[in-house]
Order: C-alpha cells, then structure tokens, then sequence
C-alpha cells in the first residue's frame, strides 16, 4: 500500500494506492472522495466517482460532490428544532428549510490528522453556535482504502452542549464510468422507506415498500431516476449492493447507521466534470448512510441526539468487485 500527497490548488490530496493500482483520491478540501479508480471486469482502471479537477469547482458548484457533509446530513424542516426547551434557528439554504447542515463543513479545509499507509484521518471543528447548532463540536473522519478495493470511511465526533449530529459521505457512484445510472441495478435490504411532502421533508409515516416502486430487496434495474428517499434498513447486510453489467463493476455497502439515503442524481444540473466530462440528470446516484432526515423534528423517529461529553462513532464501507 502507498499514501501520496500532492497539491490540490492552495489545498492538499491525498492518494491511497493499493498492489493491485486500484487507488482512491481525497482532498482536504471539504473531506471530498474526489477519485475512487477500480478495474473492470477487462481489468481496465475506471473512476466510478464524480468528481472535479480544481477546487474552484467544488467551492462554486451546489451537489456536495464526494464531500463529507455534517453537521446534519439531509434536511430539517423549517430551520429549526427545539432541544432541552429552547427552539434552536439554524441556517435555512433550501427555501425555508436546512439541507446537509446549512453552510455546512462541505466547503471548509480539514487539517490533517494523520497518515498511514492506507489511511487518512482528517479534523474539523465547528464552534458553538455554527450555522446556529448548539455546542462546539471536533470531527474527525477515516478514510482506509484495503487491498481488496474496499474503502471504509469512519466518523468520530464530540460536543461541548448537546446537540444534534448526523455524518455522512455524499459521493456520486456511476459503476460504468459515463453515461447514466438508470441502467444499474441496485438492492437495498430495506423493508420501509419515508414518504415526504413536495418539499422532500418526511412526513414522519414509515412505509412498506412491499408492492410499491421502492421494493429494492431484490435486484432490479433502477429505470426511473426521481428517487430522493430515505429507506430504512433491516440489518442485514449487505446494506446495499449496486451493479453496473456494462462495465462488470459491482459495490456492496455496510453500515452501521439505521438508514440510507437513496438519491438518483434526478436534480444534478448540466456541469463540466473531471477530464472534461459532461454531468448532467442522473450522471451518478448516492447512497448516504445516516440517520432519518428532520429527526430532530420527529420523536418517532431513531434520535441523532449527542450529548455533550459523549462520543459519536459510525462506519460505513463500500467495497467493489467484479460481478
């Protein structure tokens, strides 16, 4: 295994390679996967992350591509939440709701930590009151890339005041390396998923997808790029499993978050990506391990609630084959 670092404009990448050449690339830059290059099933190296060649395009550019996205991944309706009796206004970037934190830590410099052979851990910390959350939290993210292509992502997390907290990576996969997803095929083990108003905000029903276009739990081709919904997994892994048959690509996902965010890029507006690719509507889809969006907005749902003095933890790892 080898760990390279190199200049990313006025920020750094990193480049954790293993025997095979299969290599992933992060910038600190918003903690960004920028790059994850895998063979296919011709043995040929094929990039099956969206991405962008310079920073200027990720600090102008909306879509969170690679990005790690906190304080609170997806959205919280009505910008606001109450905690511990009092009503909390944290930044409204979505109309009148939050989406992935407000300004977020998706376009801010993460320092290094520290650098293995096959892993970087990047910090963050975000002082009390940012984008208007209770208590100063430090985040700490792992990136560990093996040699069997898996790449596991770790997040760690403490506050001074409770808070709410959910962590998750926003990358953008396209198993064939061009053209579109509509043609993947993709599992979730998720027997419900959450319903939302035309605001993509839940509206706090958990659904079966039994009989309904949301039954992932057996493989089939996605066909219908609309999809922005949370599923809630059943635990049982994998997750998540994603198949690209023109390039014999596959990505199994695990976790140990209650829920998965399933985007298909249906909102992705026309954007020159790296190399001189063309993104556009359904160019990539994410799978974002989280918990539910506008949690703190709905005591049923499992609480993303950490206290001050505690430690938050979670991981998530995509690994990738030949299928």
């Amino acid at each position: 295994m080898a760990m390279e670092k190199s200049t990313f404009g006025d920020y750094e990448m990193y480049t954790i390679k293993n025997p095979s050449g299969a290599y992933v690339r992060i910038a600190s830059l918003g903690a960004a996967v920028q790059s994850i290059v895998v063979p296919n099933r011709n043995g040929v190296p094929t990039d099956v992350a969206l991405g962008y060649d310079t920073p200027g395009e990720y600090l102008r550019n909306d879509g969170y591509f690679g990005a790690f996205v906190g304080r609170y991944a997806n959205r919280i309706s009505n910008a606001s939440f109450v905690l511990n009796g009092r009503e909390y206004k944290i930044s409204a970037n979505e109309g009148k709701n939050t989406l992935h934190g407000g300004n977020g830590l998706s376009k801010r410099r993460f320092t290094e930590i520290a650098v293995g052979e096959n892993a970087l851990t990047l910090g963050i910390s975000d002082p009390d009151g940012g984008d208007g959350f209770p208590g100063k939290v430090d985040v700490r993210v792992t990136y560990e890339f093996s040699e069997d292509n898996e790449l596991s992502i770790s997040y760690e997390a403490t506050s001074d005041a409770d808070t709410y907290l959910n962590l998750t990576n926003h990358s953008y996969f396209n198993l064939s390396g061009r053209g579109d997803i509509l043609d993947h095929e993709l599992l979730i083990n998720a027997d419900g998923y959450l319903p939302v108003d035309e605001e993509l905000i839940p509206t706090g029903e958990v659904r079966a997808v039994s009989g309904a276009e949301f039954d992932f739990r057996k493989m089939r081709r996605i066909e219908n790029g609309f999809y922005d919904h949370c599923f809630v997994l059943s635990g049982n892994e994998p997750c998540a499993r994603l198949v690209s048959r023109e390039s014999g690509i596959a990505m199994t996902l695990a976790t140990d978050m209650p829920a998965v965010q399933f985007y298909a890029g249906g909102a992705t507006g026309l954007r020159l990506g790296k190399g001189g690719a063309v993104y556009g509507k359904n160019s990539g889809l994410c799978l974002e391990t989280q918990y539910y969006p506008d949690s703190p907005n709905h005591p049923e749902f499992p609480s993303a609630l950490l206290r001050a003095g505690e430690k938050y933890y979670s991981k998530t790892s995509y690994k990738f084959l030949i299928c």
